[in-house]
């Protein structure tokens, strides 16, 4: 962030992926912006952050503020590696967390396994207490209860978590049972649900405690480490922490609310991909970011992302839901270092296992020998061996080609066909994805732009945008870290929420405007408390929503509310959200009476930002005249043009088949696209439209792959 000494010009965003550890750097006094990747190191992450930090050469003592994203709190989640945690519930409701809502998700999927239940029964421990649903209290918190609770812990436990019934009406219990139990056992690392949600849905409202205080002793730590490491390298500007819901926080509230940030670094990208689109007036956008481990898809509309209020970690089939705003992200697990197989009845598989960092794929020669995305990318030309990563590190294309070949063996195919196979199956995985975020809720692909980005984006952006209609794709500068460059055009953020259950049409509006008054006063304070070391902000600015449905319904539909006070607005909200309903699921029901659920306020206050023109690519490899045969998703070889992304001159728009090297990533052009240069030197790739048949037949084609 912008401060007073001239001398502290950089500001740094360093995103901790899968596989690689990105950095952007941006020095707002010349304009400069500086990358560099390192490898990412799973068993202590601060050495991939201190290794890029030292491949960028850019000096800490130099920087105006450092915005982070790691992986460090959704992998305790998805490896189950978190804390041993305890659960306090209230009298009759020990089982709530492992019961869950009950409804069978797949459900005719014989084979079916139940999300992973973080707490064990034995773990789980009940308190005398009771709140009615409006807050009043029925029976008082038995303190003599919690203290024995907190004596009578296993030794093991180093977390609890504090869920009571209707404690989001009122948290006095649940807030004096943390202090109880602090006070008797200050080693613990104590979540209360109401410090985090102010929401009904009781299993919800639990999953989300004791998930934070799963992950809470460990990203504590990582944080802690990081802050002294940086701090010993001479960083004494603002450290942030990239939020699920694109804004940052400071690392004390990241301490305390870890949940927070376990989607970090996909927001950031959407971030960086809202920012551009704004910046290039493209409409409406589907973010594609591919990186090692996993693919993300996610919708921009009119300039800004698509939120959801809950979200379920790992995936909605067996994820962990949990209740705090997140950016609506579609992940699978078709990455670069995504591993294929034979599965038992002989058909070729990609993910959503993945080789990762350690040992990574075959090609990266660290000891890694199952074949992989981007070994399979190697093997058909997509990925040069001596212009990976500007040459910095060459890969291996004979043990690219081993691993690839195995499993063609076991396949009793070709090596080229068994390649462009596994291309072909992580494309369809990943056109799902896509398809869940438009098709799947009524909008037309050919509606949008595809902005695409990480390592491995743009090596398959083309393919995906050609089979489903998308007729733009932009590959943004420095498209390998775009997620880091996405945390510095990240503003400060928080969103606040409470339970306000009532008909539409009978609720007191001036009771409604004050509640709203209060969440905007509650986010304001937080928003206070996160840039106390900043001095050039702007001004704080509110948004606000309700959750609304029709009588009768369990889901509701999050309606952003026009500028105005509610008795001003309220008359338009049934159109609005009728409109909406259409949208999202193709039919309303105006004659029906409308009932809200939840009232949701964000504050934001906006930080300086690199320009367009700022944000320029350096030059790549020196690949000008050179030609390279590759293998495209029709099994056809084509010769190649191999250019640089300087190579594409403004005003002189380039055709493919090409390939782009752009030293973190290639960018790969059929035969019927044409690359152009913009501002800030983006390329925007326009494809030529298939006709339907031959698109739907190619859809076909990679959903029988």
């Amino acid at each position: 962030m912008a401060t007073a000494d001239r001398n502290r010009s950089w500001r740094i965003g360093v995103d901790i992926g899968g596989t690689f550890t990105d950095l952007v750097a941006y020095n707002s006094a010349d304009g400069r912006t500086v990358t560099a990747k390192s490898l990412t190191t799973p068993r202590r992450p601060v050495e991939g952050v201190l290794q890029v930090l030292e491949n960028a050469a850019t000096p800490l003592a130099e920087a105006s503020g450092f915005v982070h994203g790691s992986t460090v709190a959704i992998n305790a989640i998805l490896q189950q590696n978190g804390a041993a945690t305890a659960l306090m519930t209230t009298k009759g409701f020990r089982d709530v967390l492992e019961m869950g809502r009950k409804n069978r998700a797949d459900m005719y999927n014989l084979f079916f396994r139940p999300r992973v239940c973080l707490v064990p029964r034995e773990r789980r421990f009940e308190v005398d207490e009771r709140l009615r649903f409006d807050g009043e209290v029925l029976t008082e918190l038995d303190l003599e209860r919690v203290a024995e609770l907190a004596e009578s812990l296993p030794a093991e436990v180093e977390a609890v978590a504090i869920c009571f019934l209707h404690a989001y009406a009122n948290p006095a219990h649940e807030r004096a049972a943390a202090e109880a139990l602090s006070a008797a056992r200050p080693e613990l690392y104590v979540t209360t649900s109401t410090d985090i949600s102010g929401e009904a849905r009781e299993y919800e409202r639990t999953s989300t405690a004791v998930a934070n205080a799963y992950i809470g002793p460990l990203v504590a730590r990582y944080i802690e480490e990081l802050e002294t490491e940086l701090g010993s390298r001479g960083l004494e500007s603002p450290l942030l922490i990239t939020q699920s819901n694109g804004g940052v926080m400071p690392p004390r509230m990241a301490v305390r609310q870890p949940i927070r940030t376990t989607e970090s670094g996909p927001a950031a990208g959407v971030n960086g991909a809202a920012w551009l689109g704004r910046e290039l007036d493209l409409g409406d956008l589907i973010a594609f970011d591919m990186g090692g481990t996993t693919a993300k898809a996610c919708v921009v509309r009119d300039g800004e992302p698509e939120m959801t209020s809950e979200y379920s970690i790992g995936g909605e089939l067996t994820g962990i839901p949990v209740q705090v705003p997140f950016i609506e992200v579609v992940e699978v697990g078709a990455g670069g270092g995504s591993v294929a197989y034979m599965d038992a009845t002989g058909a070729l598989r990609v993910g959503p296992r993945s080789a990762g960092a350690e040992p990574g794929p075959a090609a990266y020669a660290r000891g890694g020998v199952e074949p992989t995305v981007t070994d399979a990318n190697v093997v058909v030309g997509k990925i040069a061996p001596a212009s990976f990563l500007e040459g910095k590190m060459r890969l291996d294309d004979e043990a690219a080609a081993e691993a690839v070949g195995g499993l063609a063996g076991e396949l009793e195919i070709d090596l080229h066909d068994c390649a462009n196979g596994i291309v072909r199956v992580a494309n369809a995985i990943m056109a799902a994805a896509i398809r869940a975020v438009t098709i799947e809720r009524g909008r037309d692909p050919r509606d949008f732009t595809m902005v695409a980005y990480g390592g491995a984006g743009p090596v398959h952006a083309i393919a995906l945008a050609d089979e489903l209609g998308v007729p733009k794709v932009v590959i943004p500068a420095r498209s390998g870290t775009f997620a880091a460059f996405g945390m510095l055009v990240t503003n400060l953020r928080h969103d606040v929420a409470r339970t306000l259950v009532g008909r539409l049409d009978r609720l007191d509006q001036a009771e409604t405007e004050a509640r709203f008054g209060e969440l905007e006063a509650d986010a304001s304070d937080q928003l206070e408390e996160f840039s106390s070391a900043d001095e050039e902000l702007g001004e704080t600015s509110f948004r606000r929503w309700l959750d609304l449905r029709y009588v009768g319904q369990f889901h509701t539909l999050t309606l952003p509310l026009p500028e105005g006070e509610f008795e001003a607005i309220a008359e338009r909200l049934p159109e609005l959200f009728h409109a909406a309903h259409m949208e999202r699921y193709g039919h309303a029901a105006p004659e029906e009476p409308i009932e809200a659920i939840t009232a949701r306020v964000t504050a934001i206050r906006e930080v300086g930002n690199p320009s367009l023109d700022e944000h320029a690519s350096a030059e790549g490899t020196d690949a000008e005249g050179q030609t390279r045969r590759v293998l495209f998703e029709d099994g056809e070889w084509r010769e190649c043009a191999v250019l640089r992304r300087a190579d594409v001159a403004p005003g002189q728009p380039v055709h493919g088949p090409a390939v782009i090297e752009d030293g973190t990533t290639n960018i790969v052009l059929n035969e019927r696209t044409t690359v152009e240069r913009l501002p800030g030197d983006h390329l925007l790739v326009t494809l030529e439209r298939r006709d339907p048949d031959e698109r739907a037949a190619i859809a076909a084609e990679g959903a029988a792959a």
